[in-house]
C-alpha cells in the first residue's frame, strides 16, 4: 500500500460503526437513525407499540402495561420512543430505569424496584420540595435501604447490662451490617415492601399533588435467569404502586409470553410482544430501511444489505452485530468497499456463535423445525431455543410461526 495514495480506512469505517451505535456519545443526532415502526406489529389498523403505550400513559394514570420480547428485538428503543413520547406534555414526569445496569437483577429482593422508582423520582422534584424534612428522610432512608448501613452496637449478654455495672464501663463494640436490596450479588433478603411503599409515597406526593403525569419505564427485568422471579416482583412492588396514579411500563421475560397461565394477560393493563421483524427484503424494507440511515450505501451495494438484512432473522441486534463484523473483515482485508465475501463471513461467526451449547436434543428440535416446519413451545428444552434466539417467532398475516435463525441454518447446512 503506498504511502498517501489510500484514504486512512480507519476514517472510512469509524463513522459507520459508531452510527451503528445509537447510544454512542459521539452521536449528536441519535433520533435520526431510528427507523420508526408504522404499526404493531401484532396488528397493521393498530398505532406502534411506543404511540399505542404512550397514549394509555396520558388518558389512565396508573395503568400498567408490559412489553415482551425477545433479546435484541428492540424493547429499549420502544421504551426510548414511548418516553420521548410522553415528554410532548409540560407536566410530564417521566423516568427510564435499566435495572440491569443499577443491580444484578437475579439477586435483587422484592422492594427493590420501589426504592429505585423512589429515589429516581426524588431527583424529579424542585428544590423546594427536595428540602423538606419528611421528603428528605424518605430519601435518605431508600438510599440506607439500597445501599445497606454499618453500625456498631454494643456487645452485651442477652442484650441487656449486668446489674452493678461500673458506669463508666465502656462495652466493646461489635459491627452490625445490614445488606442493601439493590447491592450486587448478595443473598436474598427479606424485606417488608410496605416499608419502601410508605417512603415512595412520600417522594412522589409533591408530584402526584401537582397533577404532575408520572411515568416510570423499567427496563432489564426481561433478563432474569428465573422469568417466575418477575411474578413476585409484579405482585408486590408493582401491585404496591398501584392506586398511586403512577403509570408503569416494563420489559418482561419472553418466556412470560408463553406461559399457559396467562399471568401477564392477566395482570397487567395492557401486554404487547415484539416477535422478530420481516427479514425478506421483498416483503419489508425495515431493515434495510435500519442499515441505510446508519449509511450502508456508503460502504456496500444492495447485495450487500440485503443479505444481511435476510441472515439477520429479523433480530435487530443481530442486524447490527453482522453490519459490523462485516465492516471489520472488509477493514482487514484493506478493502475500502463491504464486500458479498465480508458479509458471509460475518454470517458464518453469528452462526457458529449460535451453535455453542446446542446438544442433541435441542438439534433435534431444530432439525424437524428445518425439514417439516413443526415446532412446540410445550417443551422446556424448546422454551430455551427461542429464549437464546437459536428458534425465531414470528408473527405473520394474523398467524405465529417458528423458524431457526437463518445464520445457525446456513452453518448447520454447511456442515452437512
Amino acid at each position: 500500500m503506498e504511502s498517501g495514495a489510500t484514504p486512512d480506512r480507519r476514517q472510512v469505517y469509524r463513522p459507520f460503526l459508531a452510527r451503528l451505535n445509537p447510544t454512542s456519545p459521539h452521536l449528536l443526532d441519535q433520533q435520526s437513525l431510528i427507523v420508526l415502526p408504522s404499526h404493531d406489529p401484532h396488528d397493521p389498523d393498530q398505532p406502534p407499540i411506543h404511540a399505542g403505550f404512550a397514549a394509555i400513559a396520558e388518558l389512565t394514570p396508573g395503568a400498567q402495561m408490559a412489553l415482551v420480547g425477545g433479546i435484541g428485538s428492540g424493547k429499549t428503543t420502544e421504551l426510548r420512543l414511548t418516553r420521548g413520547l410522553l415528554g410532548r406534555h409540560k407536566d410530564a414526569v417521566t423516568v427510564l430505569l435499566d435495572m440491569a445496569e443499577l443491580t444484578d437483577i437475579n439477586e435483587i429482593n422484592p422492594g427493590a424496584i420501589l426504592i429505585a422508582v423512589g429515589t429516581r423520582l426524588y431527583h424529579q422534584l424542585d428544590d423546594e420540595h427536595r428540602q423538606e424534612a419528611d421528603v428528605r428522610s424518605a430519601y435518605r432512608r431508600l438510599r440506607e435501604l439500597a445501599e445497606g448501613k454499618t453500625e456498631w452496637v454494643e456487645a452485651t449478654t442477652s442484650g441487656s447490662y449486668f446489674e452493678g455495672e461500673d458506669p463508666d464501663y465502656e462495652p466493646d463494640l461489635v459491627q452490625v451490617s445490614t445488606p442493601g436490596l439493590l447491592r450486587p450479588r448478595f443473598p436474598a433478603i427479606k424485606r417488608s415492601v410496605s416499608e419502601v411503599f410508605d417512603l415512595v409515597c412520600t417522594v412522589s406526593a409533591p408530584l402526584i399533588l401537582m397533577s404532575h403525569q408520572v411515568t416510570i419505564l423499567i427496563d432489564g427485568l426481561d433478563r432474569l435467569i428465573r422469568p417466575e422471579r418477575f411474578r413476585l416482583f409484579a405482585e408486590q412492588d408493582l401491585q404496591a404502586l398501584r392506586g398511586t396514579g403512577i403509570s408503569l411500563i416494563i420489559a418482561a421475560p419472553l418466556l412470560m409470553w408463553f406461559d399457559k397461565n396467562r399471568f401477564l394477560q392477566e395482570y397487567f393493563d395492557e401486554v404487547k410482544h415484539i416477535p422478530a421483524a420481516v427479514s425478506d427484503p421483498e416483503k419489508s424494507t425495515f431493515l434495510n430501511e435500519i442499515l441505510i440511515r446508519r449509511g450502508a450505501r456508503d460502504l456496500m451495494g444492495e447485495a450487500e444489505i440485503s443479505t444481511i438484512s435476510k441472515y439477520s432473522g429479523g433480530v435487530l441486534r443481530d442486524l447490527i452485530t453482522l453490519a459490523r463484523t462485516s465492516a471489520e473483515a472488509a477493514y482487514r482485508d484493506d478493502k475500502n468497499r463491504i464486500e458479498l465475501s465480508h458479509v458471509e463471513s460475518a454470517i458464518r461467526q453469528l452462526g457458529k456463535r449460535y451453535l455453542i451449547g446446542i446438544g442433541r436434543v435441542q438439534l433435534q428440535f431444530i432439525n424437524r423445525l428445518m425439514r417439516d416446519e413443526a415446532f412446540s413451545i410445550e417443551n422446556p428444552q424448546a422454551k430455551e431455543l427461542l429464549v437464546s434466539r437459536q428458534v425465531l417467532e414470528y408473527f405473520n398475516d394474523g398467524r405465529e410461526s417458528f423458524a431457526v435463525h437463518p445464520a445457525l441454518c446456513k452453518v448447520l447446512e454447511e456442515a452437512e
